[in-house]
């Protein structure tokens, strides 16, 4: 017997309440969410990589630009939250705070696409 076949008694009630396009939009979310933790990696990945294919002399400036945006990063964090020695933990939230802007900007284009919903369904009913 499967697992699924034991998950017991099925409330029919619940299937009434049921909203297919909640289901999805929360379903894209966690998707979405997803790829943008890698969207963040594959953004770094690409700039090295453009470093390490560029000719001369324009490797060295990309490299230059690289490093002093990743300066910059590092030296944004308060003394007292993460100490200027720890490079890996400056850069880690860093980047972790990269996704959450990624996050942030993913969740408001979902809730312009919820009110353009919401709006077309009011009409509908209209």
């Amino acid at each position: 017997m499967s697992e699924s076949s034991n998950s017991g008694p099925v409330d029919d009630g619940d299937w009434a309440n049921f909203d297919a396009r909640e289901f999805a939009r929360q379903t894209m979310f966690a998707i979405e969410s997803a790829d943008n933790d890698d969207h963040v990696d594959q953004l770094r990945l690409i700039r090295i990589e453009e470093c390490v294919a560029a000719r001369w002399p324009r490797r060295w400036l990309l490299w230059a630009r690289l490093r002093r945006e990743i300066r910059a990063s590092v030296a944004t964090w308060d003394e007292a939250y993460i100490p200027k020695s720890d490079f890996y933990a400056r850069r880690l939230e860093w980047a972790g705070q990269q996704s959450i802007d990624l996050r942030a900007g993913w969740r408001r284009r979902q809730a312009e696409r919820q009110a353009e919903d919401d709006a077309e369904r009011g009409q509908g009913e209209a």
